[in-house]
């Protein structure tokens, strides 16, 4: 009987592993069909979007100042005027038309490699100056369905009156900003091009904090149900890992781009006035805040994982714990039955009419007898 207890127990938790093991394996497979084979762009030299997005692409332009800010829709390129005496903001959603971006960076007079890391989605967060302008690339994120972490490729570029910013999506994330402008709400149109450079960039490092904010609430969630010991937690090591994962992507969208915009301030750009120097290092600081949170939750996740693997020990061995009160009450029934299988010819007991009968109600009564002191040992 002992045997099919640990029968049981075994199927059950080969059971768990092949699910595990599935799911594991379809995730895997899942990566590769989303992989793209990457392109060398100093070999090939042209332009392609590698993004998931598939919105068409709009241009808008707002121009503005301290007295009024007027909005457009660029049809084409070339119908893109800027206006000296104004600030320029030049906002592109959706990147799926190359040729469209190519023709407009080409007008403001881009470089072609910077024209690659805009349409290049799976470029690393940076932050420099190069050919005269101020270039941002970075990864925006936000908690999607079922808990999913979205992300959308930003671009910025600030010159000297215009900002022209690229974004993969719809391009709603900056809608309060668009509004501010419209509505003289605020104080953005008491600044010049590097005060909306910088507020761009500070919206998107808002999206992280809401992202890690969400991330460590869940983490709390998970640490206090690892607290139960006694109940099982089959989904709690899938989760652990579905938010280290979620630490890689985000420790590679914030890490460099936190390292080189301190870099930017350092040697003080000349794309950056002196009234607007405030307003960058309170962006870096923003930025210093989110990578502590993000080095928190890494720290929570290394607990985590150490209490899911002692929870794990710990439930393993209250089954063997189990498993050994099963076969230690089975040990003095398998004693009774040798005895009592044993053919000598002088056993009193072969010769009982009722022998068979009270065989039975002894090895039921030692049984029960066991099973309640071991209950009332706290052993099962």
């Amino acid at each position: 009987m002992q045997y099919f207890f640990y029968i049981l127990i075994f199927l059950r938790e080969k059971n768990v592993f092949l699910i595990d093991f599935k799911e594991r394996t379809m995730e895997t497979q899942q990566r590769k069909q989303l992989s793209r084979k990457r392109r060398n762009n100093l070999l090939y030299g042209g332009l392609k979007y590698n993004g998931i997005y598939t919105h068409a692409t709009h241009i808008h332009l707002i121009n503005y100042d301290s007295a009024h800010g007027e909005a457009k829709d660029i049809q084409q390129p070339n119908d893109l005027k800027l206006r000296k005496d104004l600030v320029n903001w030049v906002h592109v959603s959706g990147l799926s038309n190359e040729k469209v971006v190519a023709e407009l960076c080409e007008q403001l007079g881009l470089t072609l490699p910077v024209v690659q890391d805009v349409l290049n989605s799976r470029h690393i967060a940076k932050l420099e100056e190069t050919g005269g302008y101020l270039f941002a690339v970075m990864d925006a994120y936000a908690i999607g369905e079922e808990d999913e972490l979205s992300r959308e490729h930003q671009s910025m570029i600030l010159g000297p009156n215009f900002v022209l910013s690229f974004d993969e999506g719809q391009g709603s994330r900056f809608d309060p900003v668009r509004k501010a402008l419209l509505e003289n709400a605020g104080q953005v149109r008491l600044h010049g091009a590097d005060f909306l450079f910088n507020l761009l960039i500070s919206i998107v490092v808002d999206s992280y904090f809401e992202v890690i904010e969400s991330q460590q609430n869940d983490l709390l969630d998970i640490e206090d149900a690892l607290m139960e010991f006694n109940a099982a937690h089959k989904e709690t090591g899938q989760q652990i890992q579905h938010f280290r994962r979620d630490y890689t992507r985000l420790k590679k969208a914030i890490a460099p781009f936190r390292e080189q915009f301190g870099r930017v301030l350092m040697f003080e750009s000349a794309l950056i006035q002196e009234s607007s120097k405030v307003y960058f290092r309170d962006t870096y600081d923003h930025l210093q805040q989110v990578m502590s949170m993000l080095e928190a939750n890494r720290e929570t996740l290394a607990s985590l994982v150490d209490l899911y693997i002692a929870n794990n020990d710990l439930h393993m061995n209250q089954i063997m714990k189990q498993l050994t009160v099963v076969a230690t009450i089975f040990i003095p029934l398998t004693f009774l039955v040798g005895v009592w299988g044993m053919n000598f010819i002088n056993m009193p007991e072969l010769h009982l009419a009722h022998g068979y009968l009270y065989a039975w109600l002894t090895m039921i009564t030692v049984g029960i007898l066991l099973y309640f002191w071991f209950r009332r040992k706290n052993l099962f």
